[in-house]
């Protein structure tokens, strides 16, 4: 029996965790997805018809001559004194992931090669030129490229050019590109592109202050609900907890019409103050503070400390592990936070990180690796702020649940 409990757990937890794996194996693919990675990808194999191929490479210098046997279809280069070759039509490509050049290469007599890019502004750049020695067999050439290093833009590249100088005749084929994985470059395309890295801070920005806000107020709060006495004080915390069955589809409409006329919209002002305090944070901190020997409040007025010192030197203290789980749960609620700055926030400036994952798949070209990239982004901080207040959170919960 217990065999078969810890199986269904571990079952439980392997599919719990395999979306958020998932999401981030495939943030580190160059192209394509989880299920097929786009590792190396052919440019030309000349198996195409002529028409099609005359649309994918232009000559340089040379004509385009496609040798078609019955097992195979290759190049063929005249030999030429000066470099002649061809350039296969990348369209507006993003060549920042890329970590090879390959293709087949079959010359009586030694050749000259060279390879090079030219971007959408027509500038052309050479980063590999080799003496070839004589090979009447088909050989691979591997060729080794760091993007960092080109001058053109890198980000929109138009042709790759592979061209020759020759004494004979020159055989090509597989012409290909190799990726480098696993990569980081789409973090890096997420966080260089449309203020994602803008939206992050502002998340931070509203989230740090709300977690702030909700462990101070609600931790106050909670403190005159459990050791104060006064009139319809029951009455006031019921409908407290009443507030937590209205939706925040409700509210939004009097919260818009306030934060307008205090002229706060589109400012963190507008995200951080209707949210400074929550019902379930003054529940949870009562809760907690009720449990806490009320001898010490005794002895810290008789040592002469007003209430507020003795619930800031006393009180709060002793309130840990419930301001863990108070400001771990208040994090991730604000952090994926939708609804409210998509309504009091207009200008992408001040958009935060969710309302940014939105608009990434919108204002750029839908590809799974930099959209997991983004989400991985986006759910990053939850995971370390979980990690780092792990067994805080465990013992709030743990102490909550007990009695006495």
């Amino acid at each position: 029996m217990r065999i078969f409990i810890y199986s269904c757990l571990f079952i439980f937890l392997a599919v719990s965790l395999l979306p958020p794996f998932l999401m981030i194996f495939t943030s580190f693919v160059p192209e394509g997805d989880l299920f097929n990675r786009t590792i190396e990808k052919t440019l030309a194999d000349f198996e195409a018809p002529r028409v099609v191929l005359l649309n994918k490479i232009r000559p340089l210098k040379s004509s385009l001559n496609v040798i078609q046997l019955e097992n195979n279809s290759f190049a063929k280069i005249q030999p030429s004194t000066e470099f002649v070759g061809l350039g296969f039509s990348l369209g507006s490509s993003d060549i920042n992931m890329l970590k090879f050049v390959c293709f087949k290469i079959k010359n009586d007599l030694p050749v000259l090669v060279r390879v090079g890019f030219k971007d959408i502004k027509e500038r052309v750049e050479y980063f590999y030129e080799q003496q070839l020695p004589a090979n009447q067999r088909w050989s691979i050439q591997k060729i080794a490229i760091n993007p960092k290093t080109l001058s053109l833009d890198t980000l929109h590249i138009s042709q790759l050019r592979i061209e020759f100088i020759a004494r004979s005749e020159i055989y090509m084929d597989d012409v290909s590109f190799v990726n480098s994985f696993p990569t980081f470059y789409n973090f890096i395309k997420v966080l260089g592109s449309d203020n994602f890295g803008r939206y992050l801070l502002n998340s931070s920005i509203v989230s740090v202050s709300v977690v702030i806000g909700n462990i101070f107020f609600c931790a106050l709060i909670g403190y005159c609900f459990a050791r104060k006495s006064f009139r319809f004080k029951e009455t006031l915390f019921a409908l407290i907890l009443g507030t937590m069955m209205i939706p925040p589809q409700v509210t939004i409409i009097p919260v818009f019409i306030l934060m307008k006329k205090l002229n706060l919209i589109d400012t963190y002002w507008a995200l951080i103050l209707p949210n400074l305090v929550s019902p379930f944070g003054v529940f949870l901190m009562r809760q907690y503070i009720e449990q806490l020997p009320f001898e010490l409040d005794q002895a810290a007025y008789a040592d002469g400390a007003n209430d507020f010192q003795i619930f800031w030197h006393v009180i709060f203290p002793l309130c840990k592990p419930s301001i863990a789980v108070l400001g771990i749960n208040t994090f991730v609620l604000t952090w994926n936070d939708l609804f409210y700055p998509l309504i009091l926030t207009t200008s992408r400036e001040m958009r935060t990180v969710q309302i940014g994952l939105a608009l990434y798949q919108k204002l750029n070209v839908f590809t799974w690796p930099t959209l997991m990239a983004a989400s991985t982004l986006a759910g990053l901080p939850i995971i370390i702020v979980f990690l780092i207040f792990e067994k805080k959170i465990i013992s709030g919960i743990l102490e909550g649940a007990v009695k006495g």
